[in-house]
């Protein structure tokens, strides 16, 4: 798994150069650390985890697998932010874009993350890759549970 969630957010911010990012290799290798040999990774994308498109300094990695969704986060002195979601514990979400940048919020059971400063062309592509994701996962996640109480 070493680099595969690097270079795939260098190929989203080449496809998408309006997005705000910094650091991403920091970034990545906090998620890449925490995928699980078995798990594939889906779909990438980066941007900043806060509203506030003044405030760029929350570059946030967003790796969907085929078993979570995973966020990351690096920060000095050896901190981190991880965040692993499983397929059950995703509700919604909403893509909304301003005049400069585009926003995805994901609704969870216990959580609400927003992902900002986004290249807005990238919205459509990052709005078909979690709506597949949220679908197929949960129907996974449904037929599991319907086989096992069965």
């Amino acid at each position: 798994m070493t680099g595969i969630v690097y270079q795939s957010c260098k190929d989203f911010l080449k496809k998408y150069p309006k997005t705000i990012a910094w650091n991403i290799k920091w970034h990545s290798k906090v998620v890449e650390q925490h995928i699980n040999e078995d798990e594939v990774v889906l779909f990438t994308f980066v941007g900043q985890k806060d509203t506030k498109w003044t405030m760029p300094f929350y570059t946030t990695v967003v790796v969907f697998t085929n078993k979570r969704m995973l966020l990351g986060r690096k920060r000095m002195l050896g901190r981190y932010f991880y965040t692993s979601i499983t397929p059950d514990m995703l509700n919604d979400f909403e893509i909304r874009s301003n005049i400069l940048f585009g926003l995805v919020e994901i609704d969870t059971v216990k959580e609400h993350f927003t992902i900002g400063c986004l290249d807005k062309r990238a919205l459509p592509k990052i709005e078909d890759a979690l709506s597949k994701y949220l679908v197929d996962e949960k129907l996974k996640y449904l037929n599991n549970n319907t086989k096992n109480s069965n």
